[in-house]
């Protein structure tokens, strides 16, 4: 997160600053005429605005503010502007495309003369006529070949007393330190090494002090003399204090990854070293007077391009021998203190962050805004972004023993859900902010100044459309956790006894699919408003594919409308037992268009709403069973219903039963009386779906008494005319 943010915040900044050129200072012409001049003359920036203005007054130019001094007679007209383009039908004026197309048109104009003040082909071309001046000068060639002899040598005693003092430092501080050294004695034995790798640097520049005056050169010579000679020893020196500093980290990460770190990371420390003072020992002004100041800048750029470069090389090369004397591990526990999550995530993603430090660096220097050197720069903003991350990571640890220590019920109200949830985004957007404020820092440190930028025009294009967009998305995530908590809490119930209506777990599950819907449509047409698409074309033409769907949908829109009404009027609802004329079964799922029922088959029937035109749920209510018995016509009808009511009676009582009954049993009497027999009936009203089984426990108790009483039931006897053709 740290590095997308990075990235996006200095961008946009580059070409900003890009814009603003210094401006000279007031009534300076006024004190100084002859010496203004002599200034402007010398400075290229200075000279090439003085060129412009020349050409602005020229004859066939128009002053600024005036009309043409002299207008050719064959002038072509002016072209005449270009009708607006079609496409801001759909993309607006403003908006957030609009605003990041704006500087990247500006940064594609201002980028080729940000970095020399000038084109680059320009700069060549000065450069080339200042090496040709110089060299074609008659005293040049004495001049160099006296500097040569006077300062050749004193290089290479530099280099060998260097590389003499390098040696003996080793030979010095090959003893190993133990590993059950306390702190103290690595610490003391680091700083030991240190101020003795500081001594390639004092032995070099004292010799390089000193030789200029021994053979009398000239203060410009013995500045060009001790100019070359620094690089040389800043590099050995750099590359001394790195290898005595991995000493520290000997006790705890081992003297096998530290000795390999000295001998990978030492030399392109040092190289790297190197070449920044190098590029920035161009801006002396006796190196741009020996060599120009276009030529000055061109070697500046070059070896401030190349700095970034081969820093790139040691993040892709030495990734992994980094992150083992950063961290041991791979992942960091939950219980871990902040530092050393901070820590991990730092081994983890540095070669990316040294990248993105790459980018940086080379982006600030083409846009002629780099500040201090590309080593210090990053350092620190590693420094900050460590310092973010040990926040975040506390708040982070806080946020997690909060909820472990905090146990809520199975069903918590719905504002303490939501509280915990806002909570929850809360702490993401503390952290959100402090890695937002480490990135500004760092930013500014990199000399992008973000604030600045962010309140210019150019910047509000950019930001405002962000913010807005950040706005609307938080606006409906804060309603959709708002409703979906409430949905959440209805949907649990309190007690298990108390469980909710099945149309309220019906509809409540519809209701949340259509409200996640409706606030991603108008989550997503915010954001493409605020990206500066024209949505009144969309929105239209949505409307017309909407018209022309329901015109070559009707069936879908009939199976719609008739399912709303159903779940609306509480016709039926998920587990109840239903027939449709077609299929009967239980319930096992509704959409908006079609009921899932499930028959005593076990096979699962998909009915579209609209197909329904009479619907029987047994599921509501009560329910009715009707019992009946066919007695023999010479049976004794009164005392057959006596023993209808005693199993009525005995059934309500009976434990399994009585919880099912809502009525007691109501024997109707005597109901057919026909050549079969003489039909009893009675009915007993039950709960819904259980009248089943109470009555079949009526049916075999009846069987039992009719036949302990004497009651005969009626049978089916042979027919006498087959029993006699069978005899």
């Amino acid at each position: 997160m740290l590095v997308t943010v990075f990235l996006f915040l200095a961008l946009p900044v580059w070409s900003a600053q890009a814009q603003q050129p210094e401006a000279p200072p007031a009534n300076a012409a006024a004190a100084d005429p002859l010496g203004e001049l002599v200034k402007v003359m010398k400075d290229d920036r200075l000279r090439g605005e003085l060129i412009r203005k020349l050409e602005e007054v020229q004859p066939g130019t128009a002053p600024a503010g005036g009309t043409p001094a002299a207008v050719p007679a064959a002038a072509p007209a002016a072209a005449p502007e270009k009708p607006a383009d079609d496409g801001k039908a759909v993309l607006g004026n403003g908006g957030l495309v609009a605003g990041v197309i704006s500087w990247l048109r500006d940064l594609g104009t201002r980028l080729p003369t940000a970095a020399l003040g000038a084109p680059i082909d320009v700069k060549l071309d000065q450069a080339g006529d200042q090496i040709e001046r110089r060299l074609s000068a008659p005293e040049v060639g004495d001049q160099l070949r006296d500097f040569g002899v006077r300062a050749v040598p004193g290089w290479l005693i530099i280099t060998a007393v260097a590389f003499m003092t390098l040696l003996y430092i080793r030979r010095r501080i090959r003893t190993r330190v133990a590993k059950s050294a306390t702190v103290g004695q690595v610490a003391r034995e680091a700083s030991i090494r240190g101020l003795l790798g500081l001594l390639p640097l004092v032995v070099c520049l004292s010799i390089a002090a000193l030789w200029p005056q021994v053979l009398g050169l000239t203060r410009q010579s013995a500045v060009i003399f001790f100019s070359f000679t620094v690089p040389l020893a800043v590099g050995l020196s750099i590359a001394e204090l790195l290898s005595c500093a991995l000493v520290l980290l000997a006790p705890s990460k081992g003297w096998r990854i530290v000795a390999y770190a000295q001998r990978r990371l030492t030399p392109l420390a040092g190289l790297l070293a190197g070449v920044a003072v190098a590029g920035s020992l161009m801006a002396l002004p006796e190196l741009r007077s020996l060599i120009g100041p276009a030529t000055a800048d061109i070697l500046s750029l070059v070896l401030d391009l190349a700095v970034p470069l081969i820093a790139l090389h040691v993040i892709v090369s030495q990734r992994r021998t980094v992150r083992a004397l950063i961290v041991k591990g791979h992942h960091a526990s939950a219980e871990a203190a902040p530092w050393d999550r901070a820590t991990q995530w730092l081994g983890a993603h540095w070669h990316q962050l040294g990248m993105v430090f790459v980018v940086m660096n080379i982006a600030t220097r083409l846009f002629g805004t780099q500040g201090s050197g590309f080593i210090v720069q990053s350092f620190l903003s590693v420094a900050l972004i460590v310092l973010a991350l040990i926040v975040s990571a506390a708040l982070s640890r806080f946020g997690e023993r909060r909820n472990n220590r905090v146990r809520r019920p199975v069903r918590a109200a719905t504002r303490v859900m939501v509280l915990d949830r806002l909570g929850n985004m809360g702490f993401r957007l503390v952290q959100f902010a402090i890695a937002l404020v480490a990135v500004i820092a760092c930013l500014q440190l990199w000399s992008v100044d973000v604030i600045t930028w962010a309140n210019s025009r150019a910047g509000a294009s950019v930001v405002g459309p962000i913010v807005s967009i950040a706005i609307v998305s938080l606006a409906a995530w804060v309603l959709w956790v708002v409703l979906d908590a409430w949905i959440s809490g209805v949907l649990t119930p309190a007690d298990a006894r108390h469980q909710r209506s099945a149309r309220v777990m019906t509809l409540l599950p519809l209701l949340r699919n259509v409200a996640f819907v409706a606030l991603s449509v108008l989550t997503v047409i915010g954001i493409l408003s605020n990206l500066g698409i024209n949505v009144a074309p969309l929105i239209a033409g949505a409307g017309v594919v909407g018209l022309a769907v329901g015109f070559g949908s009707q069936q879908l829109v009939q199976d719609v409308i008739t399912g709303l009404f159903i779940l609306l009027e509480d016709t039926l609802a998920i587990g109840d037992v239903v027939d449709t004329g077609g299929r009967s079964g239980t319930v096992e799922a509704l959409t908006i268009r079609t009921v899932k029922i499930r028959d005593g088959d076990g096979a699962l029937h998909s009915i579209p709403f609209s197909t329904i035109k009479a619907l029987k749920n047994s599921s509501r209510g009560f329910g009715v069973y009707t019992a009946g018995v066919t007695l023999d016509v010479s049976a004794d009808v009164e005392r057959a219903i006596e023993v209808f009511k005693e199993v009525g009676d005995e059934v309500q009582k009976d434990t399994r039963f009585r919880g099912k009954i809502m009525a007691p049993l109501d024997v109707w009497g005597v109901d057919v009386v026909g050549l079969d027999g003489i039909v009893i009936k009675g009915a007993i009203k039950t709960l819904p779906l259980q009248q089943y089984g109470v009555g079949r426990e009526i049916n075999r108790l009846l069987k039992e008494r009719l036949q302990a009483a004497g009651v005969r039931l009626a049978s089916r006897v042979p027919a006498l005319s087959g029993t006699a053709e069978a005899a």
